[in-house]
């Protein structure tokens, strides 16, 4: 099977973890980005430049790559790129493509702050208040734009004035109740019956950029609990998801973030034996999954910057 990783960017780490599992079936790991500097994209077996997801003729030059590299699996990477790539399902799918996305409704809802608030009230399940900036407002609170992601544009504010300052300074704000307790992101797999396979919590100890550089698993039940709700009251979720949380001293959980989309933490869950990419892959294939999905906590990852050096004739490519 030959797989494609979208909007690869600086994702080495996956594009090696694709690359271990599709060799086992004979198979090469393709890779796409707008931006020709990218680094994960020199790590794939070929790569090509695409215009941007935004972009109107974005489907259409995924769609011939696909063809000419016999590619049968797309695995998007970037939270603006998942909206498109579950509205054209269909289409690649009339060419031969499965994309490993999931429902636009789910999509729209993890994609927007606001209705992800909305989601989580709805079904029950435990998220941050949002609310209206007043004179006996109680701080700190968080400020962050309603459709953003990676954290840009979030900010922890301590008084009226810091919160007239970023108010002004971001699109579309967001106004919610500070978080209390420790961070942590969970990595789960949803498979095509909305049943999560497995679900890996990891304590985030140190972040770069809005994604996590040090990191551990631990094994939670009231986290791994939250993964198979959100897995039963997702608008047909499928594939690798994560969401971020905070657990506090009395075990109280907040999920602050949904991101439908292999998570930039996820190199650490498949680490420790939760292999999402052979799961998917097996889907694909129609292939029966795994009963006994076992992974080790205490599994920790620390991150350090690696390079990809390009010669004088790749030089043309990202002038």
């Amino acid at each position: 099977m030959n797989v494609l990783v979208s909007s690869a960017g600086r994702r080495g780490a996956l594009i090696k973890i694709v690359r271990e599992a599709v060799s086992k079936r004979a198979g090469r790991v393709f890779a796409i980005d707008a931006a020709p500097w990218s680094a994960a994209c020199r790590l794939a077996d070929d790569w090509k430049i695409v215009p941007r997801c935004d972009a109107p003729d974005f489907v259409d030059a995924v769609l011939q790559y696909c063809r000419q590299q016999n590619i049968q699996l797309i695995i998007p990477t970037l939270d603006t790129e998942l909206a498109v790539y579950a509205e054209n399902r269909d289409r690649f799918s009339k060419n031969g493509v499965t994309v490993a996305v999931s429902d636009p409704a789910t999509i729209a809802i993890a994609s927007d702050k606001l209705k992800t608030d909305q989601f989580l009230q709805s079904q029950g399940l435990p998220g941050i208040e949002c609310v209206e900036p007043s004179q006996d407002t109680q701080f700190p609170l968080v400020i962050k734009p309603r459709f953003g992601s990676a954290s840009h544009g979030v900010q922890v504010v301590h008084d009226s004035e810091e919160l007239e300052f970023y108010l002004k300074r971001t699109a579309k704000p967001l106004v919610q109740r500070f978080a209390e307790g420790q961070e942590y992101t969970v990595n789960f797999y949803v498979d095509l019956h909305q049943q999560c396979r497995v679900a890996v919590p990891h304590k985030r100890i140190e972040t770069r950029g809005g994604e996590v550089s040090k990191c551990v698993t631990e094994k939670i039940p009231e986290l791994i609990k939250l993964a198979q709700q959100l897995a039963q009251s997702l608008p047909c979720p499928w594939g690798a998801m994560c969401f971020q949380v905070f657990l506090d001293n009395q075990r109280n959980t907040r999920i602050i973030e949904i991101n439908p989309r292999f998570g930039g933490g996820y190199p650490l869950a498949h680490h420790s034996g939760a292999d999402f990419v052979e799961l998917l892959i097996r889907e694909v294939l129609s292939e029966t999954l795994p009963t006994n999905l076992s992974w080790q906590a205490g599994t920790a990852m620390t991150r350090w910057d690696d390079a990809v050096f390009l010669d004088q004739s790749e030089l043309q490519d990202v002038a």
